[in-house]
């Protein structure tokens, strides 16, 4: 379709885009030679805390040749959070939305610290919303931005509030463990299942397919201390058994967490 059409910009998932470069390459086609101009990623995070591009982002960029910009919406705020060309954060259109970060009782946090992503559209007439908890949770960063403009720029989102886990006295969100995985060339996807164990805490097991069946899973474990600073119990599976737990019928977007607390 790239190549028919004359495309030269890819919006969409970023795992559905290394996806298809990934199909392109075993198919005999460079994807890097398609001439995309830049890509622009909806539905997952693409930069950590540190606003540097996540590994798989960073293979994404490899793989098409072209520089990948973040971007942060929902149905409800009726606007998008967009990067400039110097990518550092998503800038507010203040005319369009009024954002704050929240902590736990609700109240608004200084800027640089991280909570939950609370937002009043000022366009929406339909069904006005006033301070619409996300459940994400990200920072805001006040300091003018190197493209010289002054608006407010919101962080990457660091992961869902209500997916937040306290796994051996650390706090971790599972895309923080997909991320991590996911940025080795050979990991060709992940999913984390969270249940409680006979003592009450959080029983966290990544389920990770491979590509390269000889590959060590201690490995793995190695990778995500050295990220994260824990090890949750990682199981390797085939590839048809990961597609079963992240694409479910009916889901517009993969299922990267399973969540049997309550279960």
């Amino acid at each position: 379709m790239l190549k028919s059409t004359g495309a030269n910009q890819i919006v969409g998932v970023p795992s559905l885009m290394r996806k298809i470069a990934e199909h392109a390459l075993e198919n005999g086609e460079d994807p890097a030679q398609a001439g995309m101009r830049r890509l622009i990623a909806i539905g997952e995070p693409t930069r950590d805390a540190s606003l540097d591009l996540l590994p798989s982002a960073r293979l994404i960029e490899e793989a098409w040749g072209a520089p990948l910009y973040s971007t942060y919406a929902s149905t409800e705020i009726a606007t998008t959070f967009c990067e400039c060309p110097e990518r550092r954060g998503g800038h507010l259109r203040p005319e369009l939305l009024v954002v704050e970060i929240v902590n736990d009782e609700g109240r608004p946090v200084p800027a640089g610290e991280t909570g939950e992503v609370v937002v009043t559209p000022l366009g929406v007439r339909g069904m006005p919303l006033v301070r619409f908890r996300t459940g994400d949770v990200s920072f805001l960063m006040t300091e003018r931005c190197s493209c010289g403009r002054f608006s407010p720029r919101l962080g990457p989102i660091l992961g869902r509030k209500n997916q937040m886990l306290k796994f051996k006295g650390t706090t971790v969100f599972p895309n923080a463990i997909v991320a991590a995985l996911e940025g080795r060339a050979d990991v060709a996807g992940a999913c984390v299942e969270v249940g409680k164990s006979d003592d009450g805490t959080d029983r966290v097991v990544v389920y990770v397919h491979v590509k390269d069946p000889s590959v060590d899973r201690r490995n793995l474990e190695d990778l995500l201390r050295s990220r994260l600073r824990v090890v949750p119990e990682i199981v390797l599976v085939s590839e048809a058994e990961i597609n079963d737990q992240m694409y479910r019928p009916g889901r517009r977007k993969r299922v990267t967490f399973l969540d049997r607390r309550g279960e």
